[in-house]
Protein backbone atom coordinates (compact mmCIF):
# COMPACT_ATOMS: atom_id res chain seq x y z
CA UNK A 1 0.00 0.00 0.00
CA UNK A 2 2.84 2.41 0.80
CA UNK A 3 4.46 1.79 -2.59
CA UNK A 4 1.17 2.30 -4.42
CA UNK A 5 0.61 5.56 -2.55
CA UNK A 6 4.01 6.84 -3.59
CA UNK A 7 3.33 5.93 -7.22
CA UNK A 8 0.10 7.92 -7.14
CA UNK A 9 1.93 10.92 -5.69
CA UNK A 10 4.56 10.80 -8.40
CA UNK A 11 1.95 10.46 -11.12
CA UNK A 12 0.39 13.65 -9.78
CA UNK A 13 3.77 15.31 -9.70
CA UNK A 14 4.65 14.30 -13.25
CA UNK A 15 1.44 15.91 -14.47
CA UNK A 16 2.33 19.09 -12.60
CA UNK A 17 5.85 19.12 -14.00
CA UNK A 18 4.73 18.57 -17.58
CA UNK A 19 1.65 20.75 -18.02
CA UNK A 20 0.80 24.36 -17.33
CA UNK A 21 -0.73 24.74 -13.88
CA UNK A 22 -3.09 27.70 -13.78
CA UNK A 23 -3.79 29.76 -10.74
CA UNK A 24 -7.16 29.24 -9.16
CA UNK A 25 -9.50 29.99 -6.38
CA UNK A 26 -11.36 27.82 -3.98
CA UNK A 27 -12.53 24.59 -5.46
CA UNK A 28 -16.25 24.55 -6.17
CA UNK A 29 -17.70 22.03 -3.77
CA UNK A 30 -20.02 19.47 -5.35
CA UNK A 31 -21.42 16.00 -4.65
CA UNK A 32 -18.97 13.12 -5.03
CA UNK A 33 -18.38 12.37 -8.73
CA UNK A 34 -19.04 8.87 -10.09
CA UNK A 35 -16.13 6.44 -9.59
CA UNK A 36 -17.53 3.02 -10.43
CA UNK A 37 -16.27 1.04 -13.40
CA UNK A 38 -18.50 0.57 -16.43
CA UNK A 39 -21.07 2.97 -17.84
CA UNK A 40 -22.73 5.71 -15.78
CA UNK A 41 -25.14 8.63 -16.19
CA UNK A 42 -25.56 11.25 -13.46
CA UNK A 43 -28.08 14.09 -13.95
CA UNK A 44 -28.02 17.10 -11.63
CA UNK A 45 -30.31 20.08 -11.02
CA UNK A 46 -29.05 23.16 -9.18
CA UNK A 47 -31.03 26.24 -8.10
CA UNK A 48 -29.04 29.17 -6.70
CA UNK A 49 -29.83 32.64 -5.33
CA UNK A 50 -26.99 35.20 -5.46
CA UNK A 51 -26.87 38.72 -4.02
CA UNK A 52 -24.28 40.60 -6.11
CA UNK A 53 -23.39 44.10 -4.83
CA UNK A 54 -21.58 45.15 -8.06
CA UNK A 55 -23.29 43.30 -10.87
CA UNK A 56 -21.31 44.88 -13.73
CA UNK A 57 -18.02 45.32 -11.84
CA UNK A 58 -17.67 49.09 -12.29
CA UNK A 59 -16.76 52.04 -10.07
CA UNK A 60 -20.49 52.84 -9.87
CA UNK A 61 -21.93 49.66 -8.30
CA UNK A 62 -25.40 48.34 -9.10
CA UNK A 63 -26.67 45.48 -6.98
CA UNK A 64 -29.20 42.78 -7.79
CA UNK A 65 -30.58 39.44 -6.69
CA UNK A 66 -29.91 36.80 -9.36
CA UNK A 67 -31.65 33.44 -9.59
CA UNK A 68 -29.79 30.78 -11.56
CA UNK A 69 -31.18 27.36 -12.55
CA UNK A 70 -28.68 24.81 -13.88
CA UNK A 71 -29.46 21.51 -15.54
CA UNK A 72 -26.40 19.31 -16.02
CA UNK A 73 -25.46 15.73 -16.76
CA UNK A 74 -22.31 13.67 -16.50
CA UNK A 75 -21.97 10.42 -18.40
CA UNK A 76 -19.22 8.10 -19.45
CA UNK A 77 -17.53 4.74 -19.30
CA UNK A 78 -14.61 3.61 -17.16
CA UNK A 79 -12.34 0.59 -17.51
CA UNK A 80 -8.67 -0.10 -16.91
CA UNK A 81 -7.75 0.37 -20.58
CA UNK A 82 -10.22 3.04 -21.66
CA UNK A 83 -12.08 5.89 -20.00
CA UNK A 84 -14.43 8.48 -21.46
CA UNK A 85 -16.11 11.19 -19.40
CA UNK A 86 -18.69 13.60 -20.86
CA UNK A 87 -20.21 16.61 -19.13
CA UNK A 88 -22.86 19.06 -20.25
CA UNK A 89 -24.64 21.91 -18.48
CA UNK A 90 -26.96 24.83 -19.26
CA UNK A 91 -27.82 27.69 -16.89
CA UNK A 92 -30.63 30.25 -17.00
CA UNK A 93 -30.40 33.57 -15.10
CA UNK A 94 -33.26 35.74 -13.81
CA UNK A 95 -32.67 39.23 -12.34
CA UNK A 96 -34.91 40.95 -9.81
CA UNK A 97 -33.96 44.56 -10.77
CA UNK A 98 -32.41 44.18 -14.23
CA UNK A 99 -34.98 42.00 -15.98
CA UNK A 100 -33.65 43.04 -19.40
CA UNK A 101 -30.70 40.70 -18.71
CA UNK A 102 -32.87 37.62 -18.12
CA UNK A 103 -31.51 34.81 -20.26
CA UNK A 104 -31.63 31.08 -20.76
CA UNK A 105 -27.98 31.23 -21.85
CA UNK A 106 -26.27 32.32 -18.66
CA UNK A 107 -23.71 29.54 -18.97
CA UNK A 108 -23.30 26.61 -21.36
CA UNK A 109 -20.72 23.86 -20.92
CA UNK A 110 -19.80 20.86 -23.06
CA UNK A 111 -16.72 18.91 -22.01
CA UNK A 112 -15.11 15.59 -22.90
CA UNK A 113 -12.14 13.70 -21.46
CA UNK A 114 -10.84 10.53 -23.10
CA UNK A 115 -7.97 8.36 -21.87
CA UNK A 116 -6.66 5.18 -23.48
CA UNK A 117 -3.84 2.80 -22.54
CA UNK A 118 -2.96 0.86 -25.72
CA UNK A 119 0.05 -0.72 -23.99
CA UNK A 120 1.55 -0.78 -20.50
CA UNK A 121 4.00 1.95 -21.52
CA UNK A 122 1.75 4.27 -23.53
CA UNK A 123 -1.07 6.54 -22.40
CA UNK A 124 -3.09 8.68 -24.84
CA UNK A 125 -5.46 11.36 -23.60
CA UNK A 126 -7.58 14.19 -24.93
CA UNK A 127 -9.39 16.96 -23.10
CA UNK A 128 -11.82 19.17 -25.06
CA UNK A 129 -14.14 21.89 -23.77
CA UNK A 130 -16.65 24.45 -25.02
CA UNK A 131 -17.83 27.11 -22.56
CA UNK A 132 -19.85 30.28 -23.00
CA UNK A 133 -20.71 32.37 -19.97
CA UNK A 134 -22.12 35.77 -18.98
CA UNK A 135 -19.67 35.85 -16.04
CA UNK A 136 -16.29 35.85 -17.85
CA UNK A 137 -14.25 36.34 -14.66
CA UNK A 138 -14.39 32.56 -14.18
CA UNK A 139 -12.11 32.16 -17.22
CA UNK A 140 -9.33 34.43 -15.88
CA UNK A 141 -7.88 31.89 -13.46
CA UNK A 142 -4.20 32.66 -14.06
CA UNK A 143 -4.46 36.47 -14.02
CA UNK A 144 -7.19 36.57 -11.34
CA UNK A 145 -8.86 39.54 -13.04
CA UNK A 146 -12.57 40.23 -12.64
CA UNK A 147 -14.55 41.32 -15.72
CA UNK A 148 -17.98 42.90 -16.06
CA UNK A 149 -21.01 40.87 -17.13
CA UNK A 150 -20.80 40.06 -20.85
CA UNK A 151 -20.95 36.98 -23.10
CA UNK A 152 -17.55 35.28 -23.36
CA UNK A 153 -16.69 32.01 -25.05
CA UNK A 154 -13.78 29.61 -24.80
CA UNK A 155 -13.05 26.61 -27.01
CA UNK A 156 -10.06 24.59 -25.81
CA UNK A 157 -8.41 21.23 -26.28
CA UNK A 158 -5.34 19.41 -24.95
CA UNK A 159 -4.12 16.23 -26.67
CA UNK A 160 -1.41 14.47 -24.67
CA UNK A 161 0.88 11.46 -25.04
CA UNK A 162 2.74 9.85 -22.15
CA UNK A 163 5.35 7.14 -22.70
CA UNK A 164 7.03 5.37 -19.81
CA UNK A 165 10.73 4.62 -20.40
CA UNK A 166 11.14 1.81 -17.94
CA UNK A 167 10.09 1.98 -14.30
CA UNK A 168 11.53 5.40 -13.36
CA UNK A 169 11.34 7.68 -16.44
CA UNK A 170 8.41 9.20 -18.34
CA UNK A 171 8.36 11.17 -21.60
CA UNK A 172 5.36 13.45 -22.13
CA UNK A 173 4.22 15.57 -25.07
CA UNK A 174 1.18 17.87 -25.12
CA UNK A 175 -0.33 20.52 -27.36
CA UNK A 176 -2.80 22.74 -25.44
CA UNK A 177 -4.76 25.29 -27.47
CA UNK A 178 -7.55 27.75 -26.68
CA UNK A 179 -9.72 30.24 -28.55
CA UNK A 180 -11.35 33.00 -26.45
CA UNK A 181 -13.79 35.74 -27.47
CA UNK A 182 -15.26 38.70 -25.55
CA UNK A 183 -16.88 41.90 -26.88
CA UNK A 184 -15.57 41.37 -30.40
CA UNK A 185 -12.00 40.66 -29.30
CA UNK A 186 -10.40 37.30 -29.91
CA UNK A 187 -7.32 35.64 -28.45
CA UNK A 188 -5.77 32.39 -29.66
CA UNK A 189 -3.22 30.56 -27.55
CA UNK A 190 -1.25 27.45 -28.51
CA UNK A 191 1.56 25.65 -26.76
CA UNK A 192 3.85 22.79 -27.67
CA UNK A 193 5.18 21.02 -24.58
CA UNK A 194 7.79 18.30 -24.26
CA UNK A 195 8.80 16.97 -20.83
CA UNK A 196 11.04 14.25 -19.41
CA UNK A 197 10.62 13.13 -15.80
CA UNK A 198 12.85 10.74 -13.89
CA UNK A 199 12.32 9.37 -10.40
CA UNK A 200 15.73 9.46 -8.67
CA UNK A 201 14.70 8.12 -5.24
CA UNK A 202 11.54 6.73 -3.67
CA UNK A 203 10.63 10.28 -2.59
CA UNK A 204 12.15 12.52 -5.30
CA UNK A 205 11.85 13.12 -9.02
CA UNK A 206 13.44 15.54 -11.48
CA UNK A 207 11.75 16.94 -14.58
CA UNK A 208 13.05 18.80 -17.63
CA UNK A 209 10.56 20.68 -19.79
CA UNK A 210 10.57 22.75 -22.97
CA UNK A 211 7.57 24.79 -24.09
CA UNK A 212 6.93 27.00 -27.12
CA UNK A 213 3.95 29.35 -26.92
CA UNK A 214 2.07 31.18 -29.68
CA UNK A 215 -0.28 34.12 -29.01
CA UNK A 216 -2.55 35.83 -31.55
CA UNK A 217 -4.92 38.69 -30.69
CA UNK A 218 -7.45 40.34 -33.01
CA UNK A 219 -10.36 42.77 -32.65
CA UNK A 220 -10.59 46.19 -31.07
CA UNK A 221 -8.02 48.69 -32.37
CA UNK A 222 -5.02 46.32 -32.29
CA UNK A 223 -3.80 43.07 -33.77
CA UNK A 224 -0.83 41.39 -32.17
CA UNK A 225 1.19 38.21 -32.55
CA UNK A 226 3.90 37.02 -30.19
CA UNK A 227 5.79 33.88 -29.19
CA UNK A 228 7.83 32.73 -26.23
CA UNK A 229 10.19 29.87 -25.42
CA UNK A 230 10.49 28.40 -21.93
CA UNK A 231 12.95 25.85 -20.53
CA UNK A 232 12.48 24.74 -16.93
CA UNK A 233 13.98 22.23 -14.52
CA UNK A 234 11.67 20.84 -11.87
CA UNK A 235 12.06 18.95 -8.62
CA UNK A 236 9.24 17.03 -7.02
CA UNK A 237 9.70 15.79 -3.48
CA UNK A 238 7.56 13.89 -1.04
CA UNK A 239 8.92 15.82 1.94
CA UNK A 240 6.73 13.93 4.41
CA UNK A 241 4.12 11.20 4.33
CA UNK A 242 1.37 13.74 3.60
CA UNK A 243 3.24 16.62 1.95
CA UNK A 244 4.25 17.03 -1.68
CA UNK A 245 6.48 19.90 -2.86
CA UNK A 246 7.08 20.91 -6.47
CA UNK A 247 9.55 23.58 -7.59
CA UNK A 248 9.99 24.36 -11.27
CA UNK A 249 12.03 27.27 -12.65
CA UNK A 250 13.98 28.37 -15.70
CA UNK A 251 14.43 31.09 -18.32
CA UNK A 252 11.70 32.42 -20.59
CA UNK A 253 12.56 34.28 -23.80
CA UNK A 254 9.76 36.55 -25.04
CA UNK A 255 9.50 39.98 -26.68
CA UNK A 256 13.28 40.10 -27.20
CA UNK A 257 14.20 39.67 -23.54
CA UNK A 258 14.85 36.96 -20.96
CA UNK A 259 12.92 36.67 -17.71
CA UNK A 260 12.22 33.96 -15.15
CA UNK A 261 9.46 31.35 -15.28
CA UNK A 262 8.68 29.96 -11.82
CA UNK A 263 6.18 27.55 -10.30
CA UNK A 264 6.27 26.45 -6.65
CA UNK A 265 3.48 24.31 -5.23
CA UNK A 266 3.00 22.69 -1.84
CA UNK A 267 0.23 20.16 -1.27
CA UNK A 268 -0.46 18.84 2.22
CA UNK A 269 -3.14 16.32 3.06
CA UNK A 270 -4.52 16.27 6.59
CA UNK A 271 -6.91 13.90 8.31
CA UNK A 272 -9.83 16.12 7.28
CA UNK A 273 -8.79 17.79 4.05
CA UNK A 274 -6.22 19.20 1.64
CA UNK A 275 -4.17 22.41 1.68
CA UNK A 276 -2.51 23.71 -1.50
CA UNK A 277 -0.33 26.83 -1.79
CA UNK A 278 1.02 27.92 -5.20
CA UNK A 279 3.33 30.73 -6.32
CA UNK A 280 3.49 31.27 -10.07
CA UNK A 281 5.40 33.65 -12.36
CA UNK A 282 4.35 33.05 -15.95
CA UNK A 283 2.41 34.41 -18.94
CA UNK A 284 -1.35 34.57 -19.42
CA UNK A 285 -4.09 36.04 -21.55
CA UNK A 286 -7.07 37.87 -20.13
CA UNK A 287 -10.44 38.24 -21.78
CA UNK A 288 -10.98 41.56 -23.55
CA UNK A 289 -7.31 42.62 -23.56
CA UNK A 290 -4.81 42.51 -26.44
CA UNK A 291 -1.41 41.09 -25.56
CA UNK A 292 0.16 38.37 -23.44
CA UNK A 293 0.42 39.39 -19.78
CA UNK A 294 3.35 38.86 -17.46
CA UNK A 295 1.69 37.67 -14.28
CA UNK A 296 2.66 36.68 -10.75
CA UNK A 297 0.29 35.13 -8.25
CA UNK A 298 0.18 33.62 -4.79
CA UNK A 299 -2.87 31.42 -4.31
CA UNK A 300 -4.00 29.12 -1.52
CA UNK A 301 -6.73 26.49 -1.73
CA UNK A 302 -8.07 24.79 1.38
CA UNK A 303 -10.78 22.15 1.63
CA UNK A 304 -11.88 20.41 4.82
CA UNK A 305 -14.49 17.87 5.78
CA UNK A 306 -15.45 19.28 9.18
CA UNK A 307 -18.15 16.69 9.80
CA UNK A 308 -19.37 13.51 8.14
CA UNK A 309 -21.70 15.38 5.81
CA UNK A 310 -20.29 18.93 5.90
CA UNK A 311 -17.45 20.35 3.77
CA UNK A 312 -15.94 23.83 3.64
CA UNK A 313 -13.40 25.34 1.24
CA UNK A 314 -11.55 28.64 0.87
CA UNK A 315 -9.29 30.08 -1.80
CA UNK A 316 -7.60 33.47 -1.23
CA UNK A 317 -5.30 34.76 -3.97
CA UNK A 318 -3.28 37.88 -4.82
CA UNK A 319 -2.25 38.71 -8.41
CA UNK A 320 0.19 41.14 -10.06
CA UNK A 321 -0.23 41.58 -13.82
CA UNK A 322 1.85 43.65 -16.23
CA UNK A 323 1.08 44.63 -19.85
CA UNK A 324 3.30 47.01 -21.86
CA UNK A 325 4.86 48.39 -18.69
CA UNK A 326 1.53 49.08 -16.95
CA UNK A 327 0.52 47.14 -13.83
CA UNK A 328 -2.85 45.85 -12.66
CA UNK A 329 -3.15 44.26 -9.20
CA UNK A 330 -6.03 42.14 -7.99
CA UNK A 331 -7.16 40.13 -4.99
CA UNK A 332 -9.72 37.33 -4.81
CA UNK A 333 -11.29 35.55 -1.85
CA UNK A 334 -13.74 32.65 -1.83
CA UNK A 335 -15.38 30.86 1.08
CA UNK A 336 -17.77 27.98 0.48
CA UNK A 337 -19.62 25.26 2.37
CA UNK A 338 -21.65 22.24 1.27
CA UNK A 339 -23.94 20.14 3.47
CA UNK A 340 -24.86 16.67 2.18
CA UNK A 341 -28.07 16.41 4.18
CA UNK A 342 -29.36 13.44 2.16
CA UNK A 343 -27.98 11.06 -0.47
CA UNK A 344 -29.86 12.96 -3.19
CA UNK A 345 -29.83 16.58 -1.94
CA UNK A 346 -27.05 19.01 -0.99
CA UNK A 347 -27.26 22.55 0.38
CA UNK A 348 -24.44 25.01 -0.27
CA UNK A 349 -23.51 28.58 0.60
CA UNK A 350 -20.62 30.72 -0.58
CA UNK A 351 -19.18 34.23 -0.43
CA UNK A 352 -16.78 35.65 -3.04
CA UNK A 353 -14.91 38.95 -2.95
CA UNK A 354 -12.92 40.74 -5.68
CA UNK A 355 -10.76 43.84 -5.32
CA UNK A 356 -8.67 45.24 -8.18
CA UNK A 357 -7.55 48.36 -10.02
CA UNK A 358 -9.96 49.75 -12.65
CA UNK A 359 -7.42 49.17 -15.47
CA UNK A 360 -3.71 48.92 -16.20
CA UNK A 361 -1.84 51.85 -14.68
CA UNK A 362 -5.06 53.46 -13.37
CA UNK A 363 -5.21 54.41 -9.66
CA UNK A 364 -8.12 53.49 -7.40
CA UNK A 365 -9.95 50.22 -7.06
CA UNK A 366 -13.17 48.36 -7.82
CA UNK A 367 -14.66 45.92 -5.35
CA UNK A 368 -17.39 43.33 -5.56
CA UNK A 369 -18.94 40.93 -3.08
CA UNK A 370 -21.42 38.16 -3.83
CA UNK A 371 -23.24 35.85 -1.44
CA UNK A 372 -24.88 32.71 -2.84
CA UNK A 373 -27.12 29.96 -1.49
CA UNK A 374 -27.76 26.90 -3.66
CA UNK A 375 -29.65 23.60 -3.56
CA UNK A 376 -28.32 20.66 -5.59
CA UNK A 377 -30.26 17.52 -6.49
CA UNK A 378 -28.12 14.66 -7.78
CA UNK A 379 -28.37 10.91 -8.07
CA UNK A 380 -26.55 9.22 -5.18
CA UNK A 381 -23.25 7.63 -6.20
CA UNK A 382 -22.24 4.03 -5.58
CA UNK A 383 -19.01 2.99 -3.95
CA UNK A 384 -16.40 2.03 -6.58
CA UNK A 385 -16.26 -1.55 -5.30
CA UNK A 386 -20.04 -1.90 -5.03
CA UNK A 387 -21.70 -2.49 -8.42
CA UNK A 388 -25.07 -3.57 -7.06
CA UNK A 389 -26.17 -0.86 -4.65
CA UNK A 390 -28.55 1.63 -6.14
CA UNK A 391 -27.80 4.48 -3.74
CA UNK A 392 -25.06 5.14 -1.24
CA UNK A 393 -24.43 8.43 0.59
CA UNK A 394 -21.43 10.34 -0.78
CA UNK A 395 -18.14 9.95 1.02
CA UNK A 396 -14.99 11.96 1.42
CA UNK A 397 -12.79 12.18 -1.67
Amino acid sequence: MESAGRVRLFILGFALVTLVVPGGSAQELAPQPPKQLGAFVVPMLTVAETWDDNLFFTQFPESDLVTRAILSVEAGYRSTAFTVNLQGARAADYFERHSEFNTTRGRTLAQATVTALPTRSLTLSLFACYLDTKTPSELNLISGLAVGRSLATRVSATPMIEYRLGSVSTLTAAFPLAHDTLDGRTSDTQSGVLGLDRRITRRDALGLRYEHRWFHFTGGDKTERSTSDVVTLGWLGEVSENTLLLIRAGPRYAKGAFTAEILATMKRRTSRGLLTVTYSKTQATTLGKTGALDTQSLVASMAWRVAKHLEIASGPGVYHNSLRGQNLNAMRLNLESLWHFSPWFHLGASYSFDLQQPDYGVPGHIRRGAFMVKLLASKAQRRPEDTTAEATPSESN
